[in-house]
């Protein structure tokens, strides 16, 4: 089956990776309501091991949900993919794990030679066009940290909203290999896990990726202007006469 052949290719250029990397359990679905219900009925029906992340990739998705319960246009040729990372860990950083992940991003993109920026909180920009979203979300039973999620929408080769870019638009070619850029990804939800005790280096990272026109929701750039991320991750805007932090979650 196709499906089972993307598993293997992904996996393929995911051990290539040196130094030591989780082998992942990986799902593809040809087209589906939305990875995130798929990652939820597979962790219902199977509980997270340690060591052992899992992650449902879709060539298409009919239903997907981004921030705020808004539709998450998800058609044929993008990278929509959901993941579940093992942490059972009580020091787990869960404030600033959005951030890891966003510079990580920007640093799998850099590599690449392509420049992006963070539009706080969770989209990756090129050019003032959205290339990557993401939706994190921390598992917790007590003070311990479970498992990390991840919901990412990366636009590839598919068409896309006027506010949209994909990566085949930036490199200006269709030929390039969504099983390579699949496991780079993987490969980055991992890296933003291991840096999360380095949060002085997190947060430098984060700003200086942090793009600062672009204002949250809600906020007019008549009446406000970002002015960098503070300790904790939290948005910091200003005018004249005020000073605000906006928290992520």
């Amino acid at each position: 089956m196709k499906v089972l052949g993307s598993v293997a290719k992904t996996l393929y250029y995911y051990k290539k990776n040196q130094g030591f990397y989780p082998n992942w359990k990986l799902q593809y679905k040809l087209k589906c309501k939305s990875t995130e219900d798929e990652l939820t009925n597979w962790l219902n029906d199977s509980q997270i091991k340690r060591y052992k992340p899992i992650a449902i990739v879709a060539k298409e998705q009919f239903s997907g949900i981004g921030q705020n319960s808004r539709p998450w246009f998800s058609p044929r040729g993008g990278i929509w993919l959901s993941a579940a990372y093992p942490i059972f860990s009580s020091n787990f950083s869960s404030e600033i794990f959005s951030l890891s992940f966003a510079i990580k991003l920007c640093e799998m993109l850099s590599v690449e030679s392509i420049k992006v920026d963070l539009k706080w909180p969770n989209d990756i920009f090129f050019n003032s066009k959205k290339l990557i979203g993401f939706l994190p979300r921390v598992i917790t039973r007590g003070k311990e940290v479970i498992y990390v999620r991840i919901g990412l929408g990366m636009n590839f080769l598919n068409k896309t909203p006027y506010e949209g870019i994909s990566l085949s638009e930036i490199l200006e070619t269709k030929k390039i290999c969504e099983n390579y850029w699949t496991a780079k990804i993987l490969k980055t939800i991992h890296d933003s896990v291991e840096c999360n005790n380095r949060k002085e280096y997190i947060i430098e990272k984060a700003n200086k990726y942090l793009a600062k026109k672009y204002l949250p929701r809600g906020y007019s750039p008549k009446d406000w202007k970002i002015k960098e991320l503070d300790h904790n991750g939290n948005l910091i805007i200003y005018n004249p006469s005020d000073e605000k932090i906006l928290k992520r979650f």
